[in-house]
């Protein structure tokens, strides 16, 4: 019984369709058959989620709260439009600025990091996704919304390999591989390390020879199932209120994504093709 989904009070219907399936288990080749086209259809959901669809500036989302459109509305918004945006840290904090509330700004971040979960699997797997730029991470350019622009920042390079072992729509400010050595680095060590007077230059290289501590709310051991950052968006808002630097934001946002990377490949089983530059 599935919560939430109708339920067929015919017991013998259930019952005839039960004995089916067992009865097709036990004919040589038919439970695979079945078994066949359960797979294909689960892959071709997937590539469903990788057809080419629009981009949606980023704009519409700035536009729609100062226009004081709820939080829920802007969520439905953005995911029935599927674009994904790659945000540095800096940028929740300008998004907060404009008036883009706290859900959103974890959307947006959560969109990002299962994105880039999705790809780094596929492309560990030896699978490309291909396809057209904009069913990756969108690179914004957040200031251009002062000027009239619609915050968005050319796509070049989206969904391409990039040198040093990024899966493809990663962006190349993420480093390749997370500090070798160090000691861990929560958001509470960040904050503490501005109030105490340490200058940004000094932040940004202790996060760059350190490892982010905590990188998901849920449990690390259930590999099939879609992270959840530990660090969202309002964090980094948070954060830039409390007069963290916008540079430091950015450095920790790409040490983050970097060690999720690095999990991902690590609790994903290789491919005849993954990680290999081509």
């Amino acid at each position: 019984m599935v919560p939430g989904m109708p339920q067929d009070r015919n017991p013998l219907r259930n019952e005839g369709e039960n004995m089916h399936l067992i009865n097709a288990q036990r004919r040589p080749g038919v439970g695979l058959a079945i078994a066949t086209m359960i797979i294909g259809s689960i892959v071709l959901a997937g590539c469903a989620s990788l057809s080419s669809r629009p981009v949606t500036p980023i704009s519409t989302i700035t536009e729609a709260a100062a226009n004081g459109a709820s939080s829920d509305a802007i969520i439905a918004g953005i995911r029935n439009a599927k674009t994904t945006y790659a945000l540095r840290g800096s940028d929740f904090a300008k998004l907060d600025e404009r008036g883009v509330p706290g859900p959103v700004l974890d959307e947006l971040q959560q969109r990002f990091f299962g994105d880039v979960q999705l790809f780094t699997e596929r492309w560990y797997m030896g699978r490309s996704a291909g396809g057209p730029t904009s069913i990756y991470p969108q690179p914004v350019d957040l200031d251009s919304l002062d000027t009239g622009g619609n915050g968005m920042a050319p796509t070049t390079d989206v969904g391409r390999m990039t040198h040093g072992t990024r899966p493809p729509g990663v962006p190349t400010w993420v480093p390749p591989y997370p500090a070798v050595a160090g000691e861990p680095i929560t958001t509470d060590d960040v904050l503490a390390m501005s109030k105490s007077g340490q200058s940004a230059e000094e932040i940004v290289e202790k996060i760059r020879k350190s490892r982010v501590a905590v990188l998901y709310t849920d449990s690390p051991d259930a590999i099939s199932l879609r992270r959840t950052a530990a660090i969202t968006g309002s964090v980094y808002a948070d954060l830039a209120k409390q007069g963290v630097a916008h540079e430091v934001l950015d450095a920790l946002q790409a040490s983050y994504l970097a060690s999720h990377v690095e999990f991902t490949r690590k609790s994903t089983s290789v491919g005849t093709g993954g990680g290999v530059q081509r």
